[in-house]
């Protein structure tokens, strides 16, 4: 049964209208999915009372992983600060369901900015400290019930807010020309420790180059969509590959000094630091796994870090032969999407969480394509003519 959104959104205001807020509300989850978050918490009248103040530690805000948000929220009194730490769908469920730290800001200058303002180009990283503080809400690009944390289904609400899209993308390596697909089962083959060109391109002379995979860390949801899509396995160890910022191949030591071999279960912790990654080219760089110089590079990323990579000289690849568009996701045609959710513990008791929760669950629509943005980072639900019921499922027609 339907339930008339208007209703759902006056009971909801209803909900906190007179409350007196001045806490922090913790968000961590989807980096995919945060230029949307981003673009709900700034806006006017949306969860606040007017356009809150801002903060980031990048000079592109709506791509960074920490944020924040000072104002009123809608219905209240007092001053509500929202602090964001984008660290992965998987790794803010289980934050969320344990009521885990992770690292948020601890104190930061310029807090005073306002998104109409052109001065947020001016920030640095430098201008920030963190510390570790519990997770309240997350965002999730996959229902719990498939996440590493399925337990959290028992002890936590969600809420379906938008479906959130994804690409895949080659970097500037040998791999050229005009065949810009991949297929499941060349996926399948890539993330299993690497495979010739020739998979690819179907050119049997195509043996002395090889395609790898660069990804996320087992934290993602963006690593669990594009696993499931390409029928690898959600929870299936892959052997990826970690580049540098000179486009070579490093070993997992310097993420973690108990490794020292270049493909593994090992990724990055953000699609922007992913996507930052492949726009640097592989054509001269060691292959230090099949021995030879020069090599590419695939890789899954949300919408917004694909555009990041493609506008620094990466390509955008179909999947299955499909071309990424966005009627092509709401008729079930272009397969690599998820279905994307709020998360809350059962036993948060912050008013200020409870009444972001409900704001993010009401005014999320409003910001998704086809009607509330041009970037089709994440789509309306009621615009899409396919649903699947979870991440290893494909896409039925409505």
């Amino acid at each position: 049964m339907k339930i008339n959104n208007a209703i759902i959104t006056a009971a909801l205001a209803l909900g906190v209208a007179g409350s007196s807020f001045g806490g922090t509300v913790y968000i961590s989850g989807s980096t995919a999915m945060r230029g949307t978050i981003y673009n709900v918490l700034s806006a006017t009248n949306t969860v606040f009372n007017g356009i809150p103040a801002v903060t980031a530690d990048s000079t592109s805000p709506s791509g960074a992983n920490h944020m924040a948000f000072v104002g009123t929220l809608k219905g209240g009194s007092g001053t509500t600060t929202i602090l964001t730490s984008w660290s992965g769908s998987e790794a803010g469920i289980a934050n969320v369901a344990s009521n885990t730290a992770t690292a948020f800001y601890a104190s930061f200058l310029n807090s005073g900015i306002n998104v109409t303002s052109n001065s947020v180009s001016a920030l640095n990283a430098t201008n920030f400290t963190y510390a570790n503080f519990p997770v309240d809400l997350a965002m999730a690009d996959n229902d719990i019930q498939y996440s590493r944390t399925p337990s959290a289904y028992n002890s936590c609400a969600q809420a379906e807010v938008g479906i959130v899209t994804f690409k895949w993308v080659r970097n500037k390596g040998l791999w050229t020309g005009a065949n810009t697909n991949v297929t499941d089962s060349q996926v399948v083959q890539a993330l299993s420790g690497g495979t010739p060109l020739a998979t690819f391109t179907g050119n049997a002379a195509d043996t002395n180059s090889w395609v790898y995979v660069s990804g996320r860390d087992n934290q993602s949801g963006t690593r669990v969509n594009a696993f499931a899509n390409a029928g690898y396995g959600i929870f299936t160890s892959p052997h990826q590959i970690i580049l540098n910022g000179s486009g070579n191949m490093i070993t997992n030591a310097a993420f973690d000094s108990a490794y020292s071999y270049y493909a593994g279960d090992f990724g990055q912790s953000s699609g922007g630091t992913l996507a930052g990654t492949l726009t640097n080219s592989t054509t001269s760089s060691a292959d230090q796994i099949a021995g030879f110089t020069g090599f590419s590079v695939i890789a899954y990323l949300g919408y917004n870090d694909a555009a990041t990579a493609i506008g620094g000289g990466a390509t955008e690849l179909a999947f299955n032969g499909v071309g990424y568009s966005p009627a092509a996701i709401s008729e079930g045609t272009y397969t690599f999407w998820g279905n994307e959710y709020i998360v809350k513990a059962h036993t948060v008791g912050s008013t200020d969480a409870t009444a972001v929760y409900n704001s993010i669950i009401t005014n999320t629509p409003s910001f998704c394509y086809p009607t509330g943005s041009s970037n089709p980072n994440g789509i309306d639900l009621t615009w899409m003519h396919s649903t699947r019921n979870s991440p290893i499922s494909a896409p039925a027609h409505n």
